[in-house]
């Protein structure tokens, strides 16, 4: 069995949570914790599962969840979601993610949640390769059914007309909309292309580009996620790269998200050929 120590430092671990669910016939997650951008970080991932009609599964408790929109969307991924609040002064609090096809399976066990941390934080976790026989894994996986099978568990039903997509920040919502009423323009740190805001909403922006003109003959929309993870990312580590947006964090609106952050209060754009912001107010 193949034993390693995975880190957000090294984006280690987000990438072996993506290996534990490609591919595999049957995956597991028990967090106590899901943020809407933590599952944007694995959709291609849980879109996969979801197309092949892969059993997939999600244990979390709702005492750390100040709504129901990121189960709504871990849901609407696919995910069977259960909830368990086991009450008497206990609180559900593991971070398993588990993923076997055919004999060959994987468990990442540690700090992190499905939250944006696993791209954002400083967590660490141990990747466990093998075989669902595998005594290490045999007894993750054991652990897990006997929490799903808890009679306290209870199966998660979104309500009507819960909102699923994530909000901004309200810091950097404040501040992104404080740069729009100055002047809603903002030029790409590439080549300096024009987008220009045609609305910020709570949940997203519309911007409008040459390519968005050409393409829909107007605004096109960026959710707040990518803007948030980006945030994050910047924030916690003190610098982001463009590169690192597209590979890591999936921000497919990487040119339009670093336009508008490096106008943000606190960041700067960093000198050289590549895109890449500074949080210089990171102590």
């Amino acid at each position: 069995m193949d034993v390693s120590t995975v880190t957000t430092s090294d984006r280690s671990l987000l990438h072996a949570v993506r290996s534990t669910l490609d591919g595999a016939d049957e995956a597991f997650l028990c967090v106590a914790f899901v943020h809407s951008r933590g599952l944007h970080l694995l959709e291609k991932e849980l879109d996969g599962l979801r197309r092949r009609e892969t059993p997939a599964r999600l244990l979390v408790t709702t005492t750390f969840q100040e709504d129901g929109s990121a189960l709504s969307l871990a849901g609407s991924l696919g995910l069977d979601v259960r909830v368990l609040n086991p009450g008497g002064g206990k609180t559900f609090h593991p971070k398993i993610y588990l993923g076997s096809r055919s004999d060959v399976a994987q468990a990442v066990i540690g700090s992190a949640n499905l939250t944006g941390g696993l791209a954002t934080n400083l967590e660490a976790a141990v990747r466990l390769g093998g075989t669902r026989t595998d005594e290490p894994i045999a007894r993750a996986w054991a652990w897990a059914e006997e929490l799903w099978s808890d009679p306290r568990a209870q199966v998660w039903m979104p309500r009507v007309g819960e909102q699923v997509e994530e909000p901004f920040e309200p810091g950097l919502y404040r501040a992104l909309r404080a740069e729009v009423k100055k002047d809603p323009v903002f030029r790409t740190l590439s080549h300096g292309r024009p987008n220009r805001v045609v609305e910020l909403t709570p949940v997203e922006v519309l911007v409008e580009t040459e390519r968005s003109t050409s393409r829909t003959g107007g605004a096109e929309p960026i959710p707040a996620w990518m803007f948030n993870l980006a945030w994050d990312r910047l924030r916690s580590f003190g610098e982001l790269t463009n590169r690192q947006l597209l590979d890591d964090l999936r921000v497919h609106r990487s040119s339009a998200v670093c336009a508008m952050l490096a106008r943000v209060p606190g960041v700067e754009r960093m000198p050289g050929r590549e895109i890449a912001l500074r949080w210089s107010q990171r102590r």
